[in-house]
């Protein structure tokens, strides 16, 4: 790795936008390894509020088993205080608003205890709105618009990477604050029910939000023959069109999910629904296969083109200005 990159790497605050690895001390530790500021970790996808609460209960525990690795973030200075630190700040989130089942006073309860992403459908609809794969994309439901605007008066950020194309529009004209697209890769690159279109990416932008481009094989051209340069030929599409102020990198890692895993979450609850095929076994791009290659992309970055600024941006400084603006100070 070029001596410049790894110090600019070493400077600069670098967020990954989502992952939803199997969480251990070995995914921890490829954090470090790849200088990881803070990440977006999952905590809920179809499970309800028992479920959730439980899942949350282990991650109070991680926190204390892991202190030397790990740290909670609430709040944006816990994420400097993560990186003055040496430590990876962990932001829980939410794949779905499942886990509020029917009742919106469940939101402060979530924030209250740390959530402070949460995506409005996983693939399927539920009472909020509608998934990708629905057959039907009615868009937001009036119990949707109540959720995006107590999730913008708690300081939630409104994660719309697996709503539908229509759910998607009526939740950025609703919200009064930017929202993102944690990890998606636009659809006239790669033409996939989970990727973008055009019109949604310049929306995001327009909003003020960020897109977390992603390493996930099956939304890349390539799949599962993708290369660290076919994940930055991404970046690039993306920048020529929404511009370097809105772009991050959104990993969606899967570190130790075993097959099982895919089948539950890509089933979804109903049975007889469309899920996602995937070519297993899932083969992350050469280069940037785990939380350990991070580095990889900066120097990526820098052999590319990208100013040292534009690197910062896209590495961290462009989802920490939405962060501030979502949660505040």
């Amino acid at each position: 790795m070029d001596q410049n990159a790894k110090a600019l790497h070493e400077a600069t605050i670098v967020i990954d936008c989502l992952e939803i690895s199997n969480w251990s001390e070995t995914v921890f530790k490829n954090m470090r390894l790849g200088g990881l500021t803070a990440v977006n970790c999952t905590c809920s996808i179809l499970e309800n509020f028992r479920q959730t609460v439980k899942n949350l209960v282990w991650w109070r525990k991680a926190f204390n088993k892991y202190s030397d690795l790990i740290m909670p973030v609430h709040e944006i200075s816990d994420i400097t205080t993560a990186k003055k630190s040496e430590k990876t700040g962990i932001i829980l989130s939410f794949q779905n608003t499942s886990a509020i089942e029917d009742d919106l006073d469940l939101l402060t309860i979530f924030h209250g205890l740390g959530v402070r992403v949460m995506q409005l459908t996983y693939m399927e609809g539920n009472l909020t709105g509608q998934g990708c794969l629905e057959k039907f994309d009615a868009g937001l439901t009036f119990f949707g618009l109540e959720v995006i605007e107590e999730m913008n008066r708690l300081g939630i950020l409104i994660d719309l990477s697996h709503v539908g194309p229509r759910t998607a529009i009526d939740a950025l004209e609703a919200s009064q604050k930017p929202v993102v697209f944690t990890h998606a890769n636009p659809s006239s690159l790669c033409d996939h029910p989970r990727n973008k279109s055009d019109e949604a990416l310049k929306a995001i932008a327009e909003k003020g939000g960020v897109v977390g481009a992603t390493i996930f094989p099956p939304f890349l051209p390539a799949g599962n023959k993708s290369t660290l340069n076919d994940y930055i030929d991404v970046i690039d599409y993306m920048a020529d069109m929404i511009g370097h102020d809105h772009i991050a990198v959104g990993t969606d890692f899967t570190e130790g999910q075993p097959k099982e895993w895919f089948d539950w979450i890509l089933t979804g609850k109903s049975k007889k629904g469309p899920a996602l095929n995937l070519n297993h076994p899932l083969k992350n791009p050469k280069g940037i296969e785990c939380s350990a290659d991070f580095p990889n992309v900066t120097n990526a970055l820098l052999d590319r083109g990208y100013s040292e600024l534009d690197v910062k941006k896209i590495m961290g400084g462009n989802i920490m200005r939405v962060f501030s603006e979502v949660w505040g100070s």
